[in-house]
């Protein structure tokens, strides 16, 4: 397991939790695995951000290709546990209202299995 990541099943929604994104090597690891997961029929994923402070361009193209590649396959991102900081980011980025923004990776599942 990469220290730097770990993807879980919540029902039929793959929670990706994430330690740091700012390392553009690091995240295409990520997406490496993501790939694998939707190539094995997964497309709706949570991304846990609780470990995630703050973030740079670095880590917000790798929400925005994360959020590609499940558009791709018909699936939907959401992002949990987001930080002040991360939030303002997305604001003032302007991308806040392409994800779902919950409090909780709990929540956010639970959004998914109500949408299905």
């Amino acid at each position: 397991m990469d220290p730097n990541y770990n993807i879980t099943k919540q029902n039929n929604v793959q929670v990706l939790e994430v330690r740091n994104l700012l390392n553009e090597f690091a995240n295409k690891e990520i997406l490496r695995a993501v790939q694998n997961k939707m190539d094995e029929g997964f497309s709706n994923f949570v991304v846990d951000l609780k470990q995630i402070a703050f973030m740079n361009s670095v880590g917000l193209n790798f929400l925005i290709m994360l959020k590609a590649r499940s558009n791709d396959k018909g699936g939907h991102i959401a992002v949990a546990n987001v930080s002040t900081k991360v939030m303002e980011l997305l604001e003032m980025t302007k991308l806040r209202p392409i994800f779902q923004v919950n409090n909780s990776v709990e929540e956010a599942v639970a959004t998914f299995l109500n949408h299905n």
